[in-house]
């Protein structure tokens, strides 16, 4: 069994890694003739399909009801946030959160994209994705009420996200002006509602992960995730960008910055 294990993790190492690289360095080629950076953004949720998909293409484990059940919630999870992903996209341009952060590179601007963005991604996601990478190594294909809960959770996360950047969409179009806080639905009680539902999204997946071999290592994902979300990319970066607004403090006060609960 060891042996098989050792196998299938070398395959993973020499080919699905290729599989991976490509994927960003693709989506790399395409942002430079768009001539947007941010077009990564679209990439982050296919990119964990694709990780499933070209696993499954060089793993010996055969795949059973416990490999279908995370692909139906990475794949439902991705296309999801893709779709949206695009159509936010499309109508802002380019992420000036790019612009912010490449602002202070020194050399040449598209090397520095790929290395600096478009590869930091890539380690990120393989990160993010230690559930999945887990259960495509495990031999273990069956369900059980642990990876029945896991799914259970995962959909809820799912749902929670959906609704809050749905609720988000609906009220940038009845707000055109921007500066306004966002308190509809989820909004009234959380400031990062959606960043809430992504999260819960991935212990969701990791405890469907518990019920392969050496489960526990899928926590490492939606742990460092929730790391970067509230200590590095997310709320910090959103959360700076308003502090200096008049309304902010009042904003800040009457609602939590993740658990849509009231105060």
């Amino acid at each position: 069994m060891l042996i098989y294990y050792d196998t299938s993790l070398q395959r993973f190492n020499m080919v699905s890694l290729v599989l991976i690289w490509l994927f960003f360095t693709g989506f790399f080629v395409v942002a430079y003739f768009k001539k947007d950076i941010s077009f990564i953004d679209v990439g982050w949720g296919p990119a964990f399909s694709w990780l499933f998909f070209s696993f499954a293409l060089t793993s010996f484990n055969q795949l059973g009801w416990l490999q279908y059940l995370v692909a139906a919630l990475v794949f439902a999870w991705s296309l999801r946030l893709a779709i949206y992903l695009h159509g936010r996209n499309k109508k802002k341009g380019v992420d000036p959160r790019y612009q912010e952060l490449s602002k202070d590179w020194k050399g040449h601007y598209w090397i520095n994209a790929y290395f600096r963005v478009y590869m930091v991604q890539m380690l990120l996601c393989l990160i993010v994705a230690a559930p999945i990478i887990v259960v495509m190594l495990s031999s273990e294909s069956a369900i059980d009420l642990i990876s029945i809960i896991g799914g259970i959770i995962a959909i809820s996360g799912l749902v929670t996200e959906s609704v809050a950047d749905s609720q988000m969409a609906t009220f940038q179009k009845m707000t055109p002006k921007p500066g306004k806080f966002c308190r509809i639905g989820l909004w009234k009680y959380s400031r990062h509602p959606n960043y809430f539902g992504e999260i819960v999204f991935w212990f969701g997946v990791a405890i469907v992960a518990l019920s392969a071999q050496h489960g526990y290592l899928g926590l490492i994902g939606p742990v460092f995730l929730t790391f970067l979300l509230l200590k590095v990319s997310g709320v910090p970066m959103l959360e700076n960008k308003y502090k200096n607004h008049p309304e902010w403090p009042a904003y800040e006060s009457q609602t939590r910055v993740l658990v849509p609960f009231p105060r």
